[in-house]
Protein backbone atom coordinates (compact mmCIF):
# COMPACT_ATOMS: atom_id res chain seq x y z
CA UNK A 1 0.00 0.00 0.00
CA UNK A 2 1.50 2.91 -1.11
CA UNK A 3 0.40 5.84 1.53
CA UNK A 4 1.40 2.82 4.07
CA UNK A 5 5.11 3.23 2.94
CA UNK A 6 4.97 7.25 2.78
CA UNK A 7 3.58 7.32 6.35
CA UNK A 8 6.23 5.18 7.90
CA UNK A 9 9.12 7.15 6.26
CA UNK A 10 7.28 10.31 7.93
CA UNK A 11 6.97 8.32 11.30
CA UNK A 12 8.38 5.56 11.59
CA UNK A 13 7.12 2.23 11.32
CA UNK A 14 6.50 1.95 15.05
CA UNK A 15 4.07 4.63 15.13
CA UNK A 16 1.79 3.28 11.87
CA UNK A 17 -0.28 0.26 12.48
CA UNK A 18 -2.91 -2.11 10.14
CA UNK A 19 -3.05 -4.72 12.33
CA UNK A 20 -6.71 -6.33 12.48
CA UNK A 21 -6.84 -5.37 16.74
CA UNK A 22 -5.62 -2.14 16.01
CA UNK A 23 -8.14 -1.17 13.35
CA UNK A 24 -10.81 -2.55 15.27
CA UNK A 25 -10.31 -0.22 18.36
CA UNK A 26 -10.54 2.53 16.16
CA UNK A 27 -13.54 1.05 14.12
CA UNK A 28 -16.42 1.90 16.61
CA UNK A 29 -17.20 4.26 19.88
CA UNK A 30 -20.19 3.58 22.24
CA UNK A 31 -22.87 5.45 20.18
CA UNK A 32 -25.10 3.26 17.67
CA UNK A 33 -23.61 4.54 15.20
CA UNK A 34 -22.48 1.63 12.75
CA UNK A 35 -18.84 0.85 12.90
CA UNK A 36 -16.11 0.68 10.04
CA UNK A 37 -12.44 0.17 10.36
CA UNK A 38 -9.81 2.12 8.96
CA UNK A 39 -7.03 1.40 6.55
CA UNK A 40 -4.39 2.14 9.22
CA UNK A 41 -3.36 3.91 12.16
CA UNK A 42 -0.90 6.43 12.01
CA UNK A 43 0.23 8.96 15.18
CA UNK A 44 1.94 11.75 14.61
CA UNK A 45 4.05 13.75 17.51
CA UNK A 46 5.12 16.83 15.71
CA UNK A 47 3.37 19.58 13.27
CA UNK A 48 6.11 19.00 10.33
CA UNK A 49 4.75 15.47 10.76
CA UNK A 50 1.21 16.03 10.47
CA UNK A 51 2.06 18.47 7.93
CA UNK A 52 3.67 15.87 5.65
CA UNK A 53 0.64 13.50 6.43
CA UNK A 54 -1.41 15.49 4.33
CA UNK A 55 0.70 16.36 1.79
CA UNK A 56 1.24 12.46 1.37
CA UNK A 57 -2.77 11.98 1.42
CA UNK A 58 -3.39 14.43 -0.89
CA UNK A 59 -0.93 12.96 -3.43
CA UNK A 60 -2.79 9.72 -3.04
CA UNK A 61 -5.89 10.76 -2.22
CA UNK A 62 -6.60 9.03 1.19
CA UNK A 63 -9.29 10.24 2.94
CA UNK A 64 -8.21 11.29 6.91
CA UNK A 65 -9.63 11.15 10.18
CA UNK A 66 -8.72 13.16 13.04
CA UNK A 67 -8.64 11.48 16.13
CA UNK A 68 -7.93 12.41 19.89
CA UNK A 69 -9.48 10.11 22.45
CA UNK A 70 -12.59 9.20 20.55
CA UNK A 71 -15.06 9.98 23.30
CA UNK A 72 -17.38 12.15 21.51
CA UNK A 73 -21.34 10.57 21.35
CA UNK A 74 -21.67 11.82 17.51
CA UNK A 75 -19.79 8.73 15.79
CA UNK A 76 -17.42 11.74 14.66
CA UNK A 77 -14.70 9.58 14.34
CA UNK A 78 -15.58 6.60 13.00
CA UNK A 79 -14.74 6.38 9.13
CA UNK A 80 -17.67 7.67 7.02
CA UNK A 81 -16.17 6.03 3.68
CA UNK A 82 -13.85 3.02 3.36
CA UNK A 83 -9.67 3.29 2.96
CA UNK A 84 -9.63 5.59 5.41
CA UNK A 85 -6.80 7.08 7.68
CA UNK A 86 -7.00 7.28 11.43
CA UNK A 87 -4.82 10.43 12.44
CA UNK A 88 -4.27 9.72 16.08
CA UNK A 89 -2.87 13.13 17.74
CA UNK A 90 -2.69 12.05 21.49
CA UNK A 91 0.84 11.86 21.40
CA UNK A 92 0.93 15.52 20.46
CA UNK A 93 -0.07 16.43 24.14
CA UNK A 94 1.77 19.35 25.03
CA UNK A 95 0.25 22.52 27.28
CA UNK A 96 2.66 25.12 25.71
CA UNK A 97 2.37 28.20 27.51
CA UNK A 98 0.03 29.73 29.96
CA UNK A 99 -0.64 33.73 29.46
CA UNK A 100 -1.38 34.65 33.46
CA UNK A 101 -2.05 38.34 31.88
CA UNK A 102 -4.02 37.70 29.06
CA UNK A 103 -5.58 34.65 31.06
CA UNK A 104 -4.96 31.83 27.85
CA UNK A 105 -3.65 28.68 27.68
CA UNK A 106 -2.20 27.08 24.04
CA UNK A 107 -2.42 23.55 23.99
CA UNK A 108 -2.06 20.48 21.42
CA UNK A 109 -5.05 18.16 20.96
CA UNK A 110 -3.60 15.23 23.27
CA UNK A 111 -4.34 17.64 26.31
CA UNK A 112 -6.79 15.93 28.22
CA UNK A 113 -9.35 17.95 31.10
CA UNK A 114 -7.40 15.70 33.49
CA UNK A 115 -4.20 17.13 32.77
CA UNK A 116 -4.82 20.75 32.14
CA UNK A 117 -6.90 20.94 35.59
CA UNK A 118 -3.55 19.15 37.51
CA UNK A 119 -1.32 21.75 35.77
CA UNK A 120 -3.41 24.76 36.43
CA UNK A 121 -3.92 23.74 39.78
CA UNK A 122 -0.21 22.82 40.20
CA UNK A 123 1.29 26.20 38.05
CA UNK A 124 -0.83 28.57 38.10
CA UNK A 125 -3.69 28.07 41.35
CA UNK A 126 -5.52 31.52 40.55
CA UNK A 127 -7.00 30.62 36.87
CA UNK A 128 -9.32 27.43 35.43
CA UNK A 129 -10.50 26.67 32.64
CA UNK A 130 -13.79 24.95 31.97
CA UNK A 131 -15.06 21.11 32.01
CA UNK A 132 -17.92 19.06 30.13
CA UNK A 133 -19.85 16.18 31.23
CA UNK A 134 -17.02 13.79 29.83
CA UNK A 135 -14.62 11.64 31.00
CA UNK A 136 -11.20 13.48 32.62
CA UNK A 137 -8.91 12.12 29.34
CA UNK A 138 -11.06 13.61 27.13
CA UNK A 139 -9.29 16.04 24.12
CA UNK A 140 -9.65 20.02 25.57
CA UNK A 141 -9.12 20.92 22.11
CA UNK A 142 -11.42 18.54 20.41
CA UNK A 143 -14.67 19.49 22.63
CA UNK A 144 -13.86 23.23 21.98
CA UNK A 145 -14.07 22.34 18.07
CA UNK A 146 -17.19 20.47 18.11
CA UNK A 147 -18.96 23.22 20.22
CA UNK A 148 -20.19 21.31 23.42
CA UNK A 149 -21.19 22.54 26.53
CA UNK A 150 -19.60 22.83 29.91
CA UNK A 151 -19.40 23.93 33.28
CA UNK A 152 -19.12 27.88 32.50
CA UNK A 153 -21.66 27.35 29.66
CA UNK A 154 -24.55 29.23 31.85
CA UNK A 155 -22.81 32.34 31.87
CA UNK A 156 -20.02 31.91 28.72
CA UNK A 157 -22.12 30.13 26.06
CA UNK A 158 -20.79 26.91 24.23
CA UNK A 159 -17.13 25.91 24.23
CA UNK A 160 -15.87 27.44 20.86
CA UNK A 161 -16.56 30.25 22.88
CA UNK A 162 -13.93 30.36 24.14
CA UNK A 163 -11.30 29.78 21.60
CA UNK A 164 -8.81 32.78 21.03
CA UNK A 165 -7.47 31.36 17.88
CA UNK A 166 -5.65 28.46 16.53
CA UNK A 167 -2.99 26.79 14.60
CA UNK A 168 -4.02 24.85 11.65
CA UNK A 169 -2.47 22.29 8.59
CA UNK A 170 -5.03 22.84 5.81
CA UNK A 171 -6.11 19.66 3.69
CA UNK A 172 -3.93 20.80 1.24
CA UNK A 173 -0.61 20.85 3.57
CA UNK A 174 -0.42 24.84 4.23
CA UNK A 175 0.13 25.81 7.92
CA UNK A 176 -2.01 28.67 8.83
CA UNK A 177 -2.72 30.33 12.34
CA UNK A 178 -6.24 32.37 12.82
CA UNK A 179 -7.28 35.00 15.18
CA UNK A 180 -3.96 37.49 17.24
CA UNK A 181 -1.96 34.45 17.33
CA UNK A 182 -1.15 35.16 13.76
CA UNK A 183 0.77 38.21 14.24
CA UNK A 184 3.58 35.99 16.02
CA UNK A 185 4.08 33.54 19.09
CA UNK A 186 2.86 34.61 22.53
CA UNK A 187 0.41 36.83 20.72
CA UNK A 188 -2.61 34.47 21.49
CA UNK A 189 -4.87 37.41 23.24
CA UNK A 190 -7.61 37.59 21.29
CA UNK A 191 -9.74 36.11 18.53
CA UNK A 192 -10.48 39.93 17.33
CA UNK A 193 -10.56 42.26 15.43
CA UNK A 194 -9.34 40.05 12.58
CA UNK A 195 -11.89 38.12 10.10
CA UNK A 196 -13.08 35.89 12.70
CA UNK A 197 -11.20 32.66 10.89
CA UNK A 198 -12.37 30.34 13.61
CA UNK A 199 -15.34 29.61 11.97
CA UNK A 200 -13.38 27.98 9.17
CA UNK A 201 -12.63 24.96 11.86
CA UNK A 202 -15.45 25.11 14.96
CA UNK A 203 -18.22 23.02 14.14
CA UNK A 204 -16.67 21.42 10.99
CA UNK A 205 -15.73 17.85 12.58
CA UNK A 206 -12.38 18.22 10.44
CA UNK A 207 -13.53 18.44 7.41
CA UNK A 208 -11.61 21.32 6.65
CA UNK A 209 -7.93 21.05 8.16
CA UNK A 210 -6.24 19.24 11.54
CA UNK A 211 -5.92 21.50 14.50
CA UNK A 212 -2.85 21.31 15.92
CA UNK A 213 -2.37 24.07 19.00
CA UNK A 214 -5.39 26.03 20.36
CA UNK A 215 -5.17 29.05 22.31
CA UNK A 216 -8.56 28.99 25.28
CA UNK A 217 -9.55 31.45 27.56
CA UNK A 218 -9.32 30.85 31.22
CA UNK A 219 -11.15 32.46 33.97
CA UNK A 220 -10.59 34.00 37.44
CA UNK A 221 -10.55 30.72 39.93
CA UNK A 222 -13.00 32.44 42.50
CA UNK A 223 -11.74 31.86 46.09
CA UNK A 224 -15.85 31.72 47.39
CA UNK A 225 -17.84 29.04 45.55
CA UNK A 226 -21.07 27.46 46.40
CA UNK A 227 -23.69 24.91 44.95
CA UNK A 228 -26.75 24.22 45.61
CA UNK A 229 -29.41 21.81 44.83
CA UNK A 230 -33.03 22.14 43.66
CA UNK A 231 -35.87 19.75 43.57
CA UNK A 232 -38.30 20.30 40.98
CA UNK A 233 -41.97 18.86 40.36
CA UNK A 234 -43.45 19.45 37.06
CA UNK A 235 -41.79 20.51 33.39
CA UNK A 236 -43.08 23.83 33.50
CA UNK A 237 -42.31 24.68 36.82
CA UNK A 238 -39.18 23.34 36.33
CA UNK A 239 -38.13 25.43 33.40
CA UNK A 240 -39.93 28.56 34.52
CA UNK A 241 -37.53 28.50 37.75
CA UNK A 242 -34.20 27.82 35.53
CA UNK A 243 -35.31 30.77 33.36
CA UNK A 244 -35.59 32.77 36.02
CA UNK A 245 -32.60 32.45 38.20
CA UNK A 246 -30.48 32.11 34.82
CA UNK A 247 -31.80 35.47 34.10
CA UNK A 248 -30.53 37.39 37.11
CA UNK A 249 -26.72 36.39 35.54
CA UNK A 250 -25.76 34.95 39.35
CA UNK A 251 -24.72 31.74 37.99
CA UNK A 252 -21.67 30.30 37.18
CA UNK A 253 -23.58 27.34 35.69
CA UNK A 254 -26.68 25.20 35.95
CA UNK A 255 -27.41 21.43 35.29
CA UNK A 256 -31.15 20.17 35.25
CA UNK A 257 -31.49 16.59 34.94
CA UNK A 258 -34.26 14.38 35.49
CA UNK A 259 -34.95 12.66 38.89
CA UNK A 260 -33.62 9.01 37.70
CA UNK A 261 -30.09 10.42 36.31
CA UNK A 262 -29.84 11.67 39.85
CA UNK A 263 -31.60 8.25 41.33
CA UNK A 264 -28.21 6.35 39.02
CA UNK A 265 -25.76 8.61 40.66
CA UNK A 266 -26.70 8.29 43.88
CA UNK A 267 -26.38 4.19 43.55
CA UNK A 268 -29.96 3.46 42.22
CA UNK A 269 -29.33 0.01 40.21
CA UNK A 270 -31.25 -0.26 36.80
CA UNK A 271 -33.59 -0.01 35.64
CA UNK A 272 -34.26 3.48 37.66
CA UNK A 273 -37.46 4.33 37.33
CA UNK A 274 -40.04 7.92 38.28
CA UNK A 275 -42.42 7.35 41.18
CA UNK A 276 -45.76 9.14 42.48
CA UNK A 277 -44.54 11.77 44.99
CA UNK A 278 -41.03 11.74 43.52
CA UNK A 279 -39.59 15.04 41.99
CA UNK A 280 -39.48 15.22 38.54
CA UNK A 281 -35.89 17.01 38.26
CA UNK A 282 -32.94 18.34 39.85
CA UNK A 283 -30.84 21.26 39.28
CA UNK A 284 -27.02 21.70 40.38
CA UNK A 285 -26.77 25.63 40.18
CA UNK A 286 -22.94 27.18 41.40
CA UNK A 287 -22.64 30.11 42.21
CA UNK A 288 -19.09 32.49 43.07
CA UNK A 289 -17.48 35.31 44.28
CA UNK A 290 -14.94 37.66 45.40
CA UNK A 291 -16.35 37.27 48.64
CA UNK A 292 -18.57 35.11 51.05
CA UNK A 293 -20.82 37.98 51.51
CA UNK A 294 -20.91 38.24 47.42
CA UNK A 295 -21.99 34.52 47.23
CA UNK A 296 -24.27 34.43 49.77
CA UNK A 297 -26.22 37.31 48.25
CA UNK A 298 -26.51 35.46 45.22
CA UNK A 299 -27.72 32.53 47.37
CA UNK A 300 -30.35 34.22 48.41
CA UNK A 301 -31.32 35.84 45.49
CA UNK A 302 -31.96 32.27 44.25
CA UNK A 303 -33.62 31.34 47.37
CA UNK A 304 -36.09 34.13 46.37
CA UNK A 305 -37.24 32.56 43.39
CA UNK A 306 -37.63 29.53 44.77
CA UNK A 307 -39.91 30.43 47.60
CA UNK A 308 -42.09 32.68 45.31
CA UNK A 309 -42.81 29.31 43.14
CA UNK A 310 -43.12 27.33 46.39
CA UNK A 311 -46.20 29.92 46.83
CA UNK A 312 -47.51 27.82 44.11
CA UNK A 313 -46.02 24.36 45.04
CA UNK A 314 -44.70 24.00 47.99
CA UNK A 315 -43.06 20.80 47.47
CA UNK A 316 -39.88 22.37 45.43
CA UNK A 317 -36.96 22.11 47.42
CA UNK A 318 -33.41 24.28 47.27
CA UNK A 319 -31.05 22.12 49.40
CA UNK A 320 -27.40 22.85 50.22
CA UNK A 321 -24.29 20.96 48.26
CA UNK A 322 -23.51 19.33 51.84
CA UNK A 323 -26.70 18.87 52.35
CA UNK A 324 -27.51 16.79 49.45
CA UNK A 325 -24.29 14.91 49.89
CA UNK A 326 -25.75 13.90 52.80
CA UNK A 327 -29.16 12.80 51.53
CA UNK A 328 -28.11 11.09 48.36
CA UNK A 329 -24.03 10.06 49.08
CA UNK A 330 -20.86 11.57 49.10
CA UNK A 331 -19.71 10.87 45.45
CA UNK A 332 -21.38 13.60 44.42
CA UNK A 333 -18.68 15.27 46.33
CA UNK A 334 -16.41 14.93 43.05
CA UNK A 335 -19.02 15.80 40.63
CA UNK A 336 -18.64 19.83 41.04
CA UNK A 337 -14.80 19.80 40.96
CA UNK A 338 -14.49 17.67 37.70
CA UNK A 339 -18.19 16.85 36.36
CA UNK A 340 -17.00 12.96 35.45
CA UNK A 341 -18.85 11.51 38.01
CA UNK A 342 -22.29 11.44 35.95
CA UNK A 343 -20.52 10.34 32.85
CA UNK A 344 -19.20 6.79 35.05
CA UNK A 345 -22.67 6.10 35.68
CA UNK A 346 -23.69 7.12 32.15
CA UNK A 347 -21.17 4.39 30.90
CA UNK A 348 -21.87 1.48 32.98
CA UNK A 349 -23.08 0.11 29.89
CA UNK A 350 -20.99 -0.77 26.55
CA UNK A 351 -23.43 1.67 24.96
CA UNK A 352 -24.03 5.17 25.30
CA UNK A 353 -25.28 8.18 22.95
CA UNK A 354 -27.27 11.24 22.84
CA UNK A 355 -28.87 13.77 20.44
CA UNK A 356 -27.48 17.34 21.99
CA UNK A 357 -29.25 20.35 20.51
CA UNK A 358 -29.16 23.88 21.29
CA UNK A 359 -33.00 25.25 21.19
CA UNK A 360 -34.94 28.34 21.80
CA UNK A 361 -35.97 28.43 25.39
CA UNK A 362 -39.51 28.94 24.82
CA UNK A 363 -39.32 25.32 23.34
CA UNK A 364 -38.23 24.01 26.21
CA UNK A 365 -41.20 22.66 27.82
CA UNK A 366 -43.11 21.10 24.78
CA UNK A 367 -40.21 19.23 23.90
CA UNK A 368 -39.73 17.71 27.47
CA UNK A 369 -43.40 16.43 27.15
CA UNK A 370 -43.18 15.39 24.14
CA UNK A 371 -40.02 14.00 24.01
CA UNK A 372 -40.79 12.11 27.65
CA UNK A 373 -43.66 10.41 25.55
CA UNK A 374 -41.22 9.11 23.16
CA UNK A 375 -38.69 7.92 25.29
CA UNK A 376 -41.23 5.70 27.43
CA UNK A 377 -43.07 4.48 23.56
CA UNK A 378 -39.50 2.73 23.31
CA UNK A 379 -38.97 2.10 26.82
CA UNK A 380 -35.91 3.55 27.67
CA UNK A 381 -34.53 5.01 31.32
CA UNK A 382 -36.20 8.90 31.57
CA UNK A 383 -32.92 10.62 31.46
CA UNK A 384 -33.63 14.10 30.21
CA UNK A 385 -31.18 17.02 30.31
CA UNK A 386 -31.10 20.66 30.16
CA UNK A 387 -28.83 23.67 30.27
CA UNK A 388 -29.39 27.30 30.59
CA UNK A 389 -26.61 28.71 28.18
CA UNK A 390 -24.97 32.09 27.69
CA UNK A 391 -27.17 34.20 30.35
CA UNK A 392 -30.42 32.40 29.08
CA UNK A 393 -29.93 33.84 25.40
CA UNK A 394 -30.91 29.68 24.32
CA UNK A 395 -30.97 26.36 26.08
CA UNK A 396 -29.61 22.84 25.35
CA UNK A 397 -31.94 19.91 25.66
CA UNK A 398 -31.54 16.16 25.00
CA UNK A 399 -32.38 12.97 26.34
CA UNK A 400 -29.70 10.52 27.33
CA UNK A 401 -29.26 7.02 26.36
CA UNK A 402 -27.19 4.05 28.00
CA UNK A 403 -28.01 0.04 26.75
CA UNK A 404 -26.18 -2.81 25.79
CA UNK A 405 -25.17 -3.04 22.29
CA UNK A 406 -27.37 -6.01 21.26
CA UNK A 407 -28.75 -5.68 17.90
CA UNK A 408 -32.43 -5.40 18.88
CA UNK A 409 -31.69 -2.47 21.62
CA UNK A 410 -29.47 -0.64 19.14
CA UNK A 411 -32.40 -0.79 16.27
CA UNK A 412 -34.73 0.85 18.86
CA UNK A 413 -31.97 3.30 20.09
CA UNK A 414 -31.73 4.13 16.80
CA UNK A 415 -35.69 4.91 15.76
CA UNK A 416 -36.10 6.24 19.21
CA UNK A 417 -33.41 8.88 18.79
CA UNK A 418 -34.38 9.75 14.97
CA UNK A 419 -37.75 10.62 16.30
CA UNK A 420 -36.25 12.77 18.81
CA UNK A 421 -33.97 14.44 16.76
CA UNK A 422 -37.20 15.11 13.96
CA UNK A 423 -38.82 16.07 17.39
CA UNK A 424 -36.28 18.84 17.95
CA UNK A 425 -35.76 19.94 14.49
CA UNK A 426 -39.53 20.48 14.41
CA UNK A 427 -39.07 23.17 17.33
CA UNK A 428 -36.07 24.75 15.30
CA UNK A 429 -33.47 23.28 17.55
CA UNK A 430 -29.92 22.72 15.78
CA UNK A 431 -28.00 19.27 16.95
CA UNK A 432 -24.54 19.80 17.82
CA UNK A 433 -21.47 16.89 17.72
CA UNK A 434 -23.82 15.69 14.76
CA UNK A 435 -23.87 12.20 13.54
CA UNK A 436 -23.97 12.31 9.58
CA UNK A 437 -27.63 10.65 10.28
CA UNK A 438 -28.45 13.89 11.89
CA UNK A 439 -27.15 16.11 9.51
CA UNK A 440 -28.43 15.32 6.39
CA UNK A 441 -31.81 15.43 8.30
CA UNK A 442 -30.87 18.74 9.58
CA UNK A 443 -30.14 19.60 5.70
CA UNK A 444 -33.50 18.86 5.27
CA UNK A 445 -34.62 22.11 7.32
CA UNK A 446 -31.50 24.50 6.60
CA UNK A 447 -31.89 27.29 3.63
CA UNK A 448 -30.03 25.75 0.66
CA UNK A 449 -27.79 28.39 0.14
CA UNK A 450 -26.47 28.06 3.94
CA UNK A 451 -25.74 24.87 2.80
CA UNK A 452 -24.63 25.35 -0.38
CA UNK A 453 -22.40 27.64 0.74
CA UNK A 454 -20.91 25.17 3.69
CA UNK A 455 -20.16 23.21 0.54
CA UNK A 456 -18.39 25.75 -1.40
CA UNK A 457 -16.14 26.77 1.58
CA UNK A 458 -15.50 22.53 2.29
CA UNK A 459 -14.18 22.62 -1.15
CA UNK A 460 -12.75 25.68 -1.55
CA UNK A 461 -10.12 24.07 1.29
CA UNK A 462 -10.11 20.51 0.50
CA UNK A 463 -10.33 20.30 -3.06
CA UNK A 464 -9.09 15.95 -3.21
CA UNK A 465 -12.24 15.56 -0.32
CA UNK A 466 -9.48 13.76 1.60
CA UNK A 467 -10.58 15.69 5.54
CA UNK A 468 -12.98 13.19 7.42
CA UNK A 469 -14.85 13.10 4.11
CA UNK A 470 -18.80 12.50 4.75
CA UNK A 471 -19.41 14.42 8.27
CA UNK A 472 -22.40 17.44 7.82
CA UNK A 473 -24.07 15.53 4.21
CA UNK A 474 -20.92 17.06 2.13
CA UNK A 475 -19.99 14.04 0.47
CA UNK A 476 -21.38 14.78 -3.15
CA UNK A 477 -19.05 15.52 -5.96
CA UNK A 478 -19.30 16.54 -9.27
Amino acid sequence: MEIKQRLMKIVGPERVADGAAEKHVYSYDMTENPSLPPSLVVMPQTLEEVQQIVQAANTTKTPLIPFVTGQSVGGLTIPAVEGAVIVDLKRMNRIIEVDEEAMYVLVEPGVTFGHLKKYLDDHHPTLRYTYPLAPPYTSVLANALLEGLCDLSTRHGAMADFINGLEAVLPTGEVVRVGTGASGEGNWFSRYPLPDLVGLFAGWQGMTGIVTKMALQLWPKMPFNRHVGLLCFGEEPTIRMLTRIARTQVLDDSVCVSTPLVKMVSGVAAPVELYDGEPDYGMLLTVSGNTETEVSEKINVIRRIVNEERETDSRHVLISWEGLMKLMGDQWGPFVDLPSEMYKVLAEHDGLTWVGTYIHPKYWKTVLEEGRAIVEKYGFELIANLKAMKGMHFGEFKFIFRFPKDDDTVKRVRECNAELLDLALSYGAIPYKTPVWAAKKLQERLDPNFVMLMRRVQRALDPNGIMNPGRWGLDERD
